[in-house]
């Protein structure tokens, strides 16, 4: 994973929310609003320390809305009346304002990375404030003026269960392209909501494989695992004669936690049985996998 600046913003979805109640969430079709210049995001937090026995004792934070400024190239007074639930005669292009309360709506948009990869926004809930618009006399250097929007963000009604035995409401779904796991092919065709997946059973592939012969004494040991470990687990494997005897290797491990390789310091004996002995692994989700030791035999 890298820790990249943001560049760029594009791609911004609103959805109409249809209910949000203890019973539900639910959301239509996102619909792309605007070409956008900028967006940023305030969440609002409060912290509070506890002191007692003369000295800081205890720290508390809650977080509250979060509040996005949006600046888009423009609007048409029939989005801004959807935004604001202003009255809207089709017949005329007209629209008019009221004191109607504007409606809930769900917001998604990706900025981009300065390694061209994006990261993913999806804010459940929230409502819109009427735009701040400038005017400003053409002179002979454009000067385009851009509407600016405020959104204030807040949780859900609903609570979902989400990843980690939590059921709880929530403002803000998000990820990362880069991360193998994450998908934003069809992150705009829905409103994003949390899920709760189920890690797959944590597994080992040995190469070589479990009874494999005739492996070249100069071989590299690999062992392959289908989710991520936690961190430094893989400090326990060691690869042993059958006799018992360890054989000195250089242990690496990949990027992605996901692949062990042992690269013995010096070539195996030649007709030789080995094992590799994998004890004590767990994956980031706290599964662990069984004891095992894997046998081959050299050429």
């Amino acid at each position: 994973m890298s820790n990249r600046s943001y560049v760029g913003v594009d791609n911004v979805y609103l959805a109409d929310i249809t209910q949000d109640d203890a019973d539900a969430y639910a959301a239509g079709a996102p619909v792309y609003f605007a070409p956008v210049m900028k967006i940023s995001a305030a969440p609002k937090t409060n912290s509070k320390t506890q002191y007692a026995n003369n000295k800081p004792w205890d720290a508390m934070n809650s977080k509250g809305e979060t509040v996005l400024d949006v600046e888009i190239t423009g609007l048409t007074v029939a989005q801004e009346a959807d935004l604001l639930n202003n009255a809207y005669d089709p017949a005329t292009a007209r629209a008019t304002e009221n004191g109607s309360v504007a409606p809930y709506k769900a917001v998604s948009f990706r900025a981009k990375k300065t390694d061209g990869t994006y990261r993913y926004y999806q804010f459940l809930k929230g409502r819109f404030s009427p735009p701040s618009e400038e005017f400003a006399s053409e002179s002979d250097t454009p000067d385009p003026k851009g509407i600016k929007l405020t959104f204030t963000a807040i949780r859900t009604t609903y609570e979902f269960a989400q990843y980690g035995g939590v059921t709880d409401s929530a403002k803000l779904v998000k990820g990362d392209s880069e991360d193998a796991a994450f998908s934003g092919t069809t992150w705009f065709d829905a409103v994003q909501v949390p899920t709760a997946s189920t890690p797959s059973a944590l597994t080992c592939t040995p190469s070589p494989a479990d009874g494999a012969t005739g492996v070249a004494v100069s071989a590299n040991i690999t062992l392959t695992f289908n989710n991520a470990l936690a961190g430094n687990v893989e400090n326990g494997i060691i690869l042993t004669t059958a006799a018992g005897v360890v054989k000195a290797c250089a242990r690496t491990i990949d990027a992605a936690r996901k692949v062990v390789t042992l690269n013995p310091t010096t070539d195996m004996g030649a007709a030789t049985d080995y094992l590799i002995i994998v004890p004590g692994i767990v994956d980031i989700y706290g599964q662990s996998l069984a004891d095992a030791v894997y046998n081959f035999t050299t050429a």
